[in-house]
Formats: C-alpha cells, sequence, structure tokens
C-alpha cells in the first residue's frame, strides 16, 4: 500500500488496529487496546495514538510501565511506553506486559491465551530518536515474542539505508542487504524521504505479508488487514500524487547502491559530532539512522539547554524530552555538508562544556 509518507502508513496502522475498546466477554470486554513504544520514541507515534485516544504525553522516563492507572491519571489512553537499555528495547519487560495484559477463558479458569489487550508494538529501526540499529537477532526475537502472544508487529523501516555497521545482516546469507520478516502478523513500514531524500514529494508504503493462514489455509492476517487498511485510505489519502508516485518509482530504478554511496559521504560528520559529545557522560547511537542521543548532566533541563544551544552557538538539537527521554538531547549529523558540519560540531562542543557548567 503506497501512502503520504511513513507518518501516514502509521496512522493506518494505529486507526485500523486500535478499536475503542473490545467486545469481548467478561473478564476481558471493555479493556482498551493497547500500543507499545519504547522509550526514547518517534514523537509522531506517540501522537498517532494522542489523536485517536486524547490525553497527555506519557512522559517516558515518568512513566515507564505505565497501565491502568496512569490512563486513570489522564495520561495516553492505549499507551504503553516501554524502557530500553542503551537504546535497545527490554523485551523482558515487553513479555510481562503481554502476559500482564492477555485475555483468558474466566469460564474454564483456562491460561490459554484467547487475545491480548495490547494489539501492536511499535519498533523503529534503525532508531529514531536514538540512532542505534538493533541486530538481526534481537528482530527476531521480537517477531518471535510478538508472534507467541498473536499481537501485531509494526516495524518502521524509514532508516532502512542508514545501518552503518550492517546489524541487521545475516551473515554469508547472500541475501538482501536489509532482510524483513515475512510473518503474518508482521507490518513493515518503508519511506522514500530519508535514503532518496523525497521528504517533499511524501511518499511511503506498508508491505504486509500475503501468507495464507497457519491455522486453516484461508485468509492470512496480512491479507485481512491489508483489506481493512483499504477503508481507512480511502477515507484519509485515498492515493499519493501521481507526480510523487513517478519520483519514487526512479528513485527505485537508480537504486540501492545509489543511496548507500549519499549514506557514506556522512561518515565525517557523524564522526565528528560523535567526538564532540564525548564531554557527556552518557552516548546511545551513532550506528545507526543519522541521529546521537547524549544524556546531560543532572539538573540541566533539557529544553532550556537546547534553547541556550541556538541563542548562544547557533546550533539546534531536539531535547529528549519530545521523545519521552527528558535530560537527554537527540543531535542529527545529516543537514550540513563536511566542512560545516565539523563547524557545527566545535559549536557543539564549547556549548555543552560551557553550558552545562553553568546550569
Amino acid at each position: 500500500m503506497v501512502t503520504a509518507g511513513a507518518n501516514q502508513a502509521y496512522v493506518n496502522c494505529v486507526l485500523t488496529f486500535l478499536d475503542e475498546q473490545g467486545n469481548d466477554r467478561p473478564p476481558n470486554g471493555g479493556r482498551i487496546r493497547k500500543c507499545v513504544v519504547f522509550e526514547p520514541y518517534y514523537f509522531n507515534h506517540v501522537m498517532a495514538v494522542q489523536s485517536t485516544r486524547g490525553g497527555k504525553n506519557c512522559g517516558g522516563l515518568a512513566c515507564r510501565g505505565v497501565g491502568d492507572d496512569a490512563e486513570s491519571a489522564g495520561e495516553v489512553e492505549g499507551l504503553l511506553v516501554g524502557p530500553t537499555k542503551h537504546g535497545v528495547p527490554d523485551l523482558d519487560w515487553l513479555r510481562s506486559k503481554l502476559e500482564q495484559y492477555k485475555f483468558t477463558d474466566a469460564a474454564t479458569s483456562s491460561s490459554q491465551s484467547l487475545g491480548n489487550a495490547i494489539r501492536m508494538v511499535t519498533l523503529v529501526n534503525p532508531g529514531n530518536p536514538s540512532g542505534v540499529a538493533l541486530p538481526y537477532f534481537f528482530l527476531k526475537e521480537i517477531t518471535e515474542l510478538t508472534k507467541e502472544y498473536g499481537v501485531w508487529l509494526v516495524m518502521d523501516n524509514t532508516y532502512e539505508h542508514f545501518d552503518v555497521d550492517g546489524m541487521n545482516t545475516i551473515e554469508g546469507n547472500g541475501g538482501p542487504a536489509y532482510p524483513c520478516f515475512d510473518e503474518e502478523h508482521v507490518i513493515n513500514i518503508f519511506s522514500f524521504s530519508k535514503g532518496y531524500a523525497m521528504a517533499g514529494f511524501r511518499v511511503g508504503y506498508i508491505a504486509l505479508s500475503s501468507k495464507a493462514s497457519s491455522i486453516d489455509g484461508g485468509k492470512g492476517m496480512g491479507t485481512a488487514a491489508y483489506e481493512e487498511m483499504l477503508k481507512v485510505q480511502d477515507t484519509i489519502a485515498i492515493c499519493v500524487s501521481r507526480l510523487s508516485q513517478m519520483a519514487a518509482l526512479g528513485a527505485l530504478e537508480a537504486g540501492r547502491d545509489w543511496v548507500l554511496e549519499q549514506v557514506r559521504s556522512l561518515e565525517v560528520g557523524r564522526k565528528v559530532i560523535l567526538e564532540a559529545m564525548e564531554p557527556l557522560e552518557e552516548i546511545i547511537g551513532g550506528n545507526g539512522a543519522m541521529y546521537v542521543m547524549g544524556k546531560l548532566p543532572n539538573g540541566v533541563d533539557d529544553q532550556d539547554f537546547a534553547s541556550s544551544l541556538v541563542e548562544k552557538y547557533g546550533v539546534a538539537v531536539i531535547p529528549g524530552s519530545f521523545c519521552g527521554y527528558p535530560g537527554w538531547i537527540r543531535v542529527c549529523y545529516s543537514n550540513l555538508p563536511p566542512d560545516d558540519c565539523k563547524l557545527a560540531a566545535a559549536r557543539l562542543k564549547e556549548g555543552i562544556l560551557k553550558l552545562t557548567s553553568t546550569f
């Protein structure tokens, strides 16, 4: 399904999978369907849930593992924000939540799952804003875990071309450079905005499995989801502009090798930004997408820091609190030519050294 960018693709998923509440029999009936994101999250994903569920920003680190208590306090209904370890989602936490929200048969006291209040788990790889590229074995593990509980796994592959260290590869298999999982429950989202530098054209797409049902050989989950998602598509964009689709087709004809050549040109900027952020006590990312995140000293407000950095040093960063990660900043190294990026990195380092000592 061709969409008006990856953001619209994700909204299609939210509107397709997150119904208002279940109509299951007690004790499962009426439980709000939930979506999982992991901190630091891509803020547009959270806003997509906010726009359909209401409530306020979940608050990231302050609401790790939020559940029904947070919802009753006015947080985003149906949103669970999971923790990460150095930018890698915590699968033990995810399993505990999938188990917690599993539907069971009260009549027979059976522990066999009859579904789950968690309808979809969101994963961005390589990560925005984390800048972390996840390895293939991790992606396989989360794919198997969500399959075990019958939950949709929405994989946002917007930065597929920016897997700097080739983390998502299968050694010696001679297969694709960035393998994806053709499973009934996996929804893959792609974009032309980053690798092909076509952000203004607004072209993305969703790939769903066409496999038959593993239970009875009938219509598979992917096909059923596609048919329902067509209804969403037809009420939002109907279709992407023909001109944009023609441009995207031309980009595909240029091929992946052309994109990777452009990605390699970012290496100078990546290295100087990583060096500039060394004074910070912790850094994550830099091996995926085009981002690096750094932890500010305790007591330093990330939004105040970002404002001062712009005003005094002419360098713009994203406050981590916008991504559910207060006390951190996100730095992008792809927006400038190498020489300009070196200048920006020098200013960034000076700003970090001076500003963190004055807050």
